[in-house]
């Protein structure tokens, strides 16, 4: 890689927010160190305000529509599938990657949810597995939080709001019963799979991210990327000698366990990355193969470059999950 590259590295629930359930020690000297040599900027942000800045610019809807030559003449909405799961006081559910979602399966969903609602003009279209489109000639009003802010519950308190919020909560419930021991969902469970018993609808999300910046991420959610490097080696080997100074890399991964309280998960991850990610990006620091390394999740950026770099620092406590 070019020296003057500066390469930011998005990583949306790289902190631990369950307080009932405490992080094991796990060692991560690579990432101690970068912390220790790093400036951090504390900037709270939600999930979906780092998603939107970093994977699409302005419309979500027309970015989708575009790319996949679909009519967004009327009005359209946000569908994310999902696998609930009642507990005592909120719903769990289960989103994304998660489902092991299968574009074969999405389309079948898609073809029987079409025929269901044929008469209401209401279209599903299966962009991603696991996240879908819904066009329609009726223009509807209402808001909801995003699927990527609910952290993996949905309480009594989380439910649309607006003109339209009764249609929508409405919906909502028929397709439930609709979805509940429809034959796919029966061959899912047989499989052992989360079964597909529910959908969350959200209106068009504007983006905010720079599409002269090269992406590279695995994010259903994003729009015209490249593929997600397995690691840093995987990294070098694509932009070694390309003309470029500033990359993202945007990965989701760690959504899912914290999403899940899976702490076990969520460290597992980490450690696989001390060795992917962390001990090779500071090797390439120290060796002048990158200028600037950024580390940015909800909760601020931490800022490292070459100059910084000093022994002096004081040495910084190991990484607990909780800060940066």
């Amino acid at each position: 890689m070019q020296a003057d590259l500066h390469l930011t590295l998005v990583l949306p629930g790289l902190l631990w927010p369950h307080q009932d359930i405490i992080v094991p020690v796990v060692p991560l000297p690579a990432l101690d160190k970068l912390r220790r040599w790093g400036q951090f900027s504390a900037k709270t942000s939600s999930r979906s305000q780092l998603f939107r800045q970093y994977l699409w610019q302005g419309s979500w809807v027309q970015q989708v529509c575009g790319q996949y030559n679909l009519d967004s003449s009327g009005d359209s909405l946000i569908a994310t599938p999902i696998s609930q799961i009642a507990g005592m006081h909120q719903l769990q559910y289960i989103d994304g990657k998660s489902l092991s979602l299968s574009i074969e399966e999405a389309s079948a969903f898609c073809s029987v949810l079409n025929k269901w609602l044929q008469a209401e003009n209401w279209q599903f279209h299966p962009v991603k597995a696991n996240l879908w489109l819904l066009t329609s000639s009726q223009r509807m009003a209402f808001s909801v939080p995003s699927i990527l802010d609910l952290g993996g519950s949905i309480n009594s308190e989380v439910k649309p709001t607006g003109t339209d919020a009764p249609l929508i909560l409405q919906r909502q419930t028929e397709l439930q019963m609709l979805l509940y021991q429809h034959p796919i969902n029966q061959q899912r469970s047989a499989r052992g799979l989360p079964t597909i018993n529910s959908l969350w609808f959200e209106p068009d999300s504007a983006g905010t991210a720079d599409n002269k910046i090269p992406l590279y991420t695995n994010s259903s959610w994003a729009v015209n990327t490249h593929e997600l490097p397995a690691n840093y080696a995987a990294l070098a080997d694509t932009v070694f000698g390309k003309d470029k100074n500033k990359i993202v890399l945007f990965n989701d991964v760690l959504c899912t366990a914290v999403n899940q309280g899976d702490v076990y998960l969520y460290t597992q991850i980490l450690q696989q990355w001390e060795q992917d990610w962390w001990q090779p990006l500071l090797n390439a620091l120290q060796n002048k193969q990158l200028r600037q390394l950024n580390i940015h999740c909800e909760n601020g950026l931490l800022q490292i470059r070459k100059p910084w770099l000093n022994f002096f620092r004081h040495k910084a406590k190991p990484f607990n999950g909780l800060s940066l």
